[in-house]
């Protein structure tokens, strides 16, 4: 028979290795395979327009991680209501800027959510765009965006951008944005 205080201390032992086993696993982000890394197409002036619109060979991925950009805009911090130039975007990246994207025919409550991690992740580094995208030019509802880094997301996955965005911001090949992020 085990006595009430070893049968205490089996019980505390079993209660932590279950909210181990618990935080552990609601703290990993779900979707990690939902990263992927794309060629380098390239940067500076050698992929710098002439203008907004100039015409460009296509881009890797969409949105794009790299590549043509306009180099007379880049984007301030912070969040957008209305969608925004590929061209203009990638120049952001470039300067180590993490965006993050939502088809604009999301509900208002995935905005509402996205924009409260933006302005939480903008507290770590300011270096956050949270804009939508025509929804015929985004596949996923959720997409997030580094120099040469993707994550598509079906849904809100904090975790999950929280972690890519430490990851990778400051990250662009000119460095603008400070790397990393203040805990």
């Amino acid at each position: 028979m085990i006595s009430v205080s070893k049968r205490h201390t089996v019980l505390r032992f079993v209660g932590l290795v279950v909210m181990s086993l618990l935080f552990g696993v609601g703290c990993v982000p779900q979707n990690q395979n939902n990263v992927r890394q794309f060629p380098d197409q390239g940067t500076g002036t050698a992929v710098h327009l002439e203008q907004v619109d100039s015409p460009h060979p296509p881009y890797n991925s969409n949105p794009p991680t790299s590549g043509w950009h306009f180099g007379g805009a880049i984007l301030t911090p912070g969040r957008y209501t209305q969608p925004v130039p590929d061209t203009i975007t990638v120049h952001s990246l470039e300067h180590g800027m993490v965006i993050i994207h939502y088809r604009a025919d999301v509900e208002p409550a995935v905005i509402e959510q996205l924009t409260t991690l933006a302005r939480e992740l903008q507290r770590k580094n300011p270096c956050v765009i949270l804009l939508p995208r025509p929804t015929t030019a985004l596949d996923p509802p959720i997409a997030v965006t580094a120099w040469t880094y993707f994550l598509e997301l079906g849904a809100v996955d904090v975790p999950a951008i929280a972690a890519f965005y430490r990851e990778h911001v400051g990250r662009g090949p000119e460095q603008v944005c400070p790397v990393g992020t203040v805990e």
